[in-house]
């Protein structure tokens, strides 16, 4: 055991629970697993969003995003720190497919393992954004249920939103506020416009009905009212 780990316990004694580096007992124990192993250009951002997920349940997505930032004048919590860098530098690879894995495998942080794969497999957004919205475009309801067709829309949108980067906020203003609200607002109408234009021609009176509801109704609950 390091003298980090040996640190863990007395650690926990002081950090809370809701903590990013309060460290559950089984964490080193229970490796994240997602269902898709990253194995190039391809899949990076389903595997990415798969991994931000798993890691948020976690309360430690910041030390990838630098919101965490490795303590100093504190050696109970820089203990802590190191423990969860280590914990995410083993989590990571175990969802990466061998040839990636060594690549990585010598990363210092978490953070510089992180950056290194976005850097890698993250350079063909626009190639990737134009195909997956090509697809929204064309998507249409055809022979599929309702329920089919709505299901394909959520995996585009899924796959798509991940890949725009807003930059992140310092602050919080009444105007930015307002802003976000009305971003929001936007994109949850497009959502129910496109799933709309996409039913087939026999839903075509209820399409009307949902569309002189006020407030409109989020696409998900328009779905619902379809099916």
């Amino acid at each position: 055991m390091s003298s980090y780990e040996s640190l863990i316990p007395s650690a926990n004694a002081i950090i809370e629970t809701s903590d990013p580096l309060y460290l559950h007992p089984a964490e080193s124990t229970h490796p994240i697993v997602v269902d898709t192993k990253l194995s190039g250009i391809e899949n990076y951002h389903e595997w990415k969003r798969q991994i931000e997920i798993n890691i948020c349940t976690k309360r430690k997505l910041g030390m990838l995003t630098s919101l965490v930032k490795k303590p100093t004048n504190n050696p109970l919590r820089e203990a802590a720190w190191e423990t969860c860098n280590s914990l995410l530098i083993s989590w990571i690879p175990h969802n990466v497919e061998p040839q990636i894995k060594r690549s990585v495998m010598y990363s210092k942080t978490a953070k510089d393992m992180w950056d290194y794969l976005q850097r890698q497999f993250s350079v063909s957004n626009g190639a990737i954004k134009f195909r997956l919205n090509k697809e929204l475009d064309d998507l249409e309801q055809g022979d599929k249920t309702v329920y089919e067709y709505f299901t394909e829309l959520i995996i585009l949108w899924q796959n798509i939103e991940p890949m725009n980067d807003w930059p992140p906020l310092s602050e919080m203003t009444p105007e930015i506020g307002a802003f976000l609200d009305a971003q929001h607002k936007e994109q949850k109408e497009r959502k129910l416009f496109q799933f709309l234009n996409g039913l087939n021609s026999s839903y075509a009176t209820m399409k009307s009905n949902v569309l002189m509801m006020t407030p409109l109704p989020t696409s998900e609950e328009a779905a619902a009212i379809v099916q």
